[in-house]
């Protein structure tokens, strides 16, 4: 064309059809049911992957905050309070894995395996 709009695929269909079809369908029907169970359930999964991202970055953050931490050791006077606080540092990235691995209790981990990153 010379620079018209182009026609959609769904502009051939009257606009009152495609209406009424809506209005025809049976919000209780074993086929709708379906349909909504299948949304809640890759919803549910959907949220279970965002959780497992962020508790991942929530683990690489910290286990480099704490290899950061260690590395002042040699450098620090105070090397004994800089082993303890990596040490409270460990225990948070731990109870984090912990967390991991109780949102994966009874999934296929297969499923999920690259929200959680290897870093």
């Amino acid at each position: 064309g010379s620079g018209g709009f182009r026609k959609r695929k769904h502009d051939n269909f009257p606009h009152g059809q495609r209406r009424e079809e809506k209005e025809n369908v049976n919000p209780s029907s074993a086929l709708m049911m379906s349909f909504k169970s299948f949304q809640l359930e890759l919803d549910t999964r959907h949220d279970k992957y965002e959780r497992l991202v962020k508790l991942s970055r929530d683990i690489t953050i910290e286990s480099k905050r704490t290899i950061f931490l260690l590395h002042r050791f040699i450098s620090a006077p105070n090397g004994e309070e800089i082993l303890n606080e990596s040490e409270v540092k460990l225990d948070a990235v731990r109870r984090k894995i912990k967390q991991v691995a109780q949102e994966l209790i009874g999934e296929d981990m297969y499923q999920f395996h690259r929200a959680v990153s290897p870093g």
